[in-house]
């Protein structure tokens, strides 16, 4: 522009090539042009440098942050609180609470309006370097700056709930649980999946979800409904009680209220049609899916195969396949487990890419304690297991977490045993086998059930020395535990 017409380029016009070529992670480019309009004596302003120090941090550029951050001193440009909230970003990320502060108190000196972005940046903080005491008082800072007006968020909220819950002040973390349920509709439907979950009949789920329904109506929440919070409803009833006129019931009612379904919700109802050998409804609503502009994905075409599967009808099944495959979409071990029930034959199977032989393993054990009647069959069953690890030589056929986690949840959850569950976890461990997640949010959870709170907690220290980050789903639990227990003891 400046050779071709002559036009001298301003501080936006830098602005916007840098914040271009950052957002590209082309930093050398922008840093290029940053030391140009330096060059050409034209002063930085103070979105420049934010924009330069901001894409310096997300590549973890610790380093160049602080030199620029020292630069735009020396133009004696004042931070504003973008800038302020980064560089507090910076500190924490190196678990440096000291300077982190000192940059609060900055804020607070130069006049500064610290907004809901300082606060959970310095609560995250403190608890990282595991000072729970220090990010009560952030807590504490934030209600004591009225005149600001800040308002913690849903972010926040999980941050605090989870100091709490890491100081033992378990009442004010119900507290605050409660307070995120009531903030939004993500943090509600989470809670719900937990009501769902202790639900026994379908006549308790329908009367739940016919309350918050009526609460909806009556505004007692800031959110209306959405398709996440129908589709949980659905689900239960399609897969878990197989009633699909309250399936449809719920979903006319979330088209009604004019909310669009989702592929996930789709594909519920069209694996519950399958579950009940309703074929001609699953293809119906599998082309109302594609009326919708919806493209269907591999659940919900193994839905779909589930259901000619249940009929028997292995040319439609394979025909759905192969519409599958030629999208260029792979097939998972469920949809693989539908293709092999209903092609018995050695030659119809080679036409079907084989699962791994772990992933082989995981399921033939998981067939077997589905079908266990008792707890006794159970341990008969890990004995064999074990003995089937013992007796291998081969090095494919070394077992992996996913079967030992079968195990645990079916001691945990369907035998509601602790105790086995622990004696798994420790063989597993012998083994060398390391613990997923998933397997931690199990125990977790399985321990909130049982009551035995403080385990619960052991597990999640467990978690954190695996660089496991918990998520809000296990802090949820946690809360409800310690409830449950509290309300033990009162008896």
């Amino acid at each position: 522009m400046k050779e071709i017409r002559g036009i001298e380029p301003d501080h936006i016009c830098y602005l916007s090539l840098i914040n271009g070529f950052a957002k590209m992670d082309m930093m050398d480019k922008a840093e290029e042009y940053f030391n140009l309009m330096i060059q050409e004596k034209i002063s930085p302003t103070i979105e420049i440098f934010t924009t330069l120090i901001n894409h310096h941090l997300r590549l973890l550029n610790i380093e160049k942050c602080e030199q620029l951050f020292q630069i735009m001193k020396s133009y004696n440009i004042k931070p504003n609180i973008i800038t302020y909230n980064v560089i507090i970003h910076n500190s924490v990320i190196k678990l440096d609470m000291e300077t982190a502060i000192k940059f609060f108190n900055e804020i607070i000196e130069s006049g500064i309006k610290p907004d809901i972005v300082t606060f959970s940046t310095l609560l995250k903080g403190y608890l990282n370097v595991g000072d729970t005491l220090k990010a009560l008082e952030i807590n504490r800072m934030l209600h004591e700056f009225k005149h600001f007006e800040i308002q913690p968020n849903r972010a926040y909220n999980v941050l605090l709930m989870k100091a709490y819950i890491q100081n033992k002040d378990f009442l004010n973390a119900e507290k605050v649980f409660q307070s995120i349920i009531n903030s939004n509709i993500k943090s509600l439907t989470l809670y719900l999946k937990i009501l769902l979950q202790k639900s026994k009949d379908k006549n308790s789920i329908y009367s739940l979800y016919k309350n918050f329904l009526q609460d909806f109506d009556n505004y007692k929440f800031k959110f209306p409904p959405d398709n996440y919070f129908f589709t949980i409803f659905i689900s239960s009833f399609a897969q878990r009680f197989q009633d699909m006129n309250l399936a449809i019931e719920l979903f006319e009612e979330m088209k009604k209220r004019e909310i669009n379904p989702s592929i996930v919700t789709y594909s519920i109802l069209i694996d519950g049609f399958a579950l009940k050998g309703q074929v001609d409804k699953a293809v119906e609503y599998f082309e109302n899916l594609k009326k919708d502009s919806i493209e269907p994905n591999v659940y919900t075409y193994t839905s779909l195969i589930k259901a000619w599967v249940q009929v028997n009808n292995k040319d439609n099944a394979k025909k759905v396949y192969d519409e599958m495959i030629n999208k260029n979409i792979q097939p998972v071990s469920a949809t693989l487990r539908a293709l092999q029930n209903l092609s018995p034959n050695t030659k119809q199977r080679n036409l079907i890419k084989r699962p791994s032989e772990s992933q082989r393993e995981a399921f033939y054990w998981a067939g077997k304690l589905w079908k266990s009647k008792d707890i006794e069959t159970v341990d008969g069953l890990f004995q064999s297991f074990k003995s089937s690890i013992l007796n291998s030589s081969d090095v494919d056929d070394e077992p992996n977490v996913k079967t030992f986690r079968y195990f645990i949840t079916c001691y945990l959850f369907k035998h509601r045993d602790l105790a086995r569950a622990l004696e798994v976890f420790r063989e597993m461990l012998k083994l060398n086998i390391k613990p997923d997640y998933l397997l931690y949010c199990d125990f977790i959870k399985g321990c909130c059930m049982l009551g035995q709170f403080e385990k619960s907690i052991q597990f999640i220290e467990m978690m954190k020395n695996q660089n496991f980050v918990p998520n809000d789903y296990i802090y949820f639990n946690l809360t409800k535990g310690w409830k449950k227990l509290r309300n033990l003891k009162r008896k």
